[in-house]
């Protein structure tokens, strides 16, 4: 009897760690991945290459994070994600400019609109100003970060420097 009801148990371990297996999801990390484009003038658009955001939550944040802009420290250049063919996907967002540093500027978590889940979506970025100037930006970003926006904020948020 006793043999009996060690199987079954061994059994059902088994089972079970087999069936948390299955459902396991992979989770977002939260990345650097580097960019550098130059912001075109007349607020003409600028991309890095695509990333796919396997997400199928809406507020499953993205990131970017701008630590150079050779149109100043402290200015602000507009970002969004965007699919391939120009459908914008997130909300657009003004990002302030760090002082050059690499660890400079602030990271900024964006959510995504619902064509962004599961989907091919690169970073997109212009002039917040209607300009005849052209300058370069470098920074990094990420297209899914595995941070959900808290409640309390409608679009997007901010951290400390380097957090």
């Amino acid at each position: 009897m006793k043999k009996g009801k060690g199987r079954v148990i061994a059994l059902g371990t088994i089972l079970a760690c087999s069936i948390g297996l299955g459902t396991l999801s992979v989770e977002a990390g939260n990345e650097n991945t580097n960019y550098s484009f130059t912001i075109l003038k007349d607020q003409a658009n600028s991309y890095t290459g695509t990333e796919y955001r396997q997400t199928t939550t809406e507020r499953n944040t993205w990131k970017v994070r701008m630590y150079r802009s050779d149109e100043g420290t402290n200015t602000y250049t507009t970002y969004w994600l965007e699919k391939s063919n120009g459908t914008n996907v997130s909300p657009a967002v003004d990002v302030k400019a760090g002082n050059k540093d690499l660890k400079s500027g602030r990271n900024y978590y964006i959510k995504g609109n619902a064509g962004a889940n599961a989907a091919n979506v690169r970073l997109t970025a212009e002039n917040n100003t209607a300009s005849s100037s052209s300058f370069s930006v470098k920074g990094y970003w990420d297209e899914e970060t595995g941070r959900i926006l808290p409640g309390q904020y409608k679009e997007s948020y901010t951290t400390e420097y380097n957090k």
